[in-house]
């Protein structure tokens, strides 16, 4: 008897699985959905702006910072052709000392032509005068100071 109903057990699940699948399969086709809310039409709208709107053209040896959403800056720079190795690195003014000391840094590089190359940051909680330094074999180029208030 065990065996018999173990067969009708697993034939039934095999028989709903199927149905199910079939039901899937033809809503899709359809392209029926399973909810009762009506269709709506969406219209989405775009404004064509030049490329050149607000945007900085970066030289090599210049560094930029600009301010993102939530705490986070934008570091940019050009960079010149070739087989290049960099290091990004943000540091803070301690007001204490007097120095500037390191507070985060990351490592990038590329080969080929010359590009800019951006480091996005985040600094949250921790206010104080910043700048960032990009290092390119060797060659240092540091932005202006700036002000992080969040």
């Amino acid at each position: 008897m065990k065996s018999r109903s173990l067969v009708a057990s697993v034939g039934g699940t095999a028989l709903r699985l199927l149905i199910a699948a079939a039901a899937v399969a033809a809503a899709y086709l359809t392209g029926a959905t399973l909810t009762d809310e009506p269709s709506r039409t969406l219209t989405l709208s775009a404004q064509s702006i030049p490329a050149e709107n607000g945007l900085i053209a970066l030289a090599p040896g210049r560094v930029s910072v600009g301010e993102l959403t939530d705490c986070s800056y934008r570091v940019s720079s050009a960079v010149e052709s070739g087989a290049v190795a960099y290091e990004w690195t943000l540091q803070r003014f301690s007001a204490r000392s007097g120095v500037w000391q390191d507070y985060l840094s990351t490592t990038g590089g590329f080969d080929g032509a010359g590009r800019t190359v951006d480091w996005h940051v985040r600094v949250p909680g921790n206010p104080g005068t910043y700048r960032a330094i990009l290092d390119v074999s060797g060659d240092r180029t540091m932005s202006e100071k700036f002000q992080v208030t969040c």
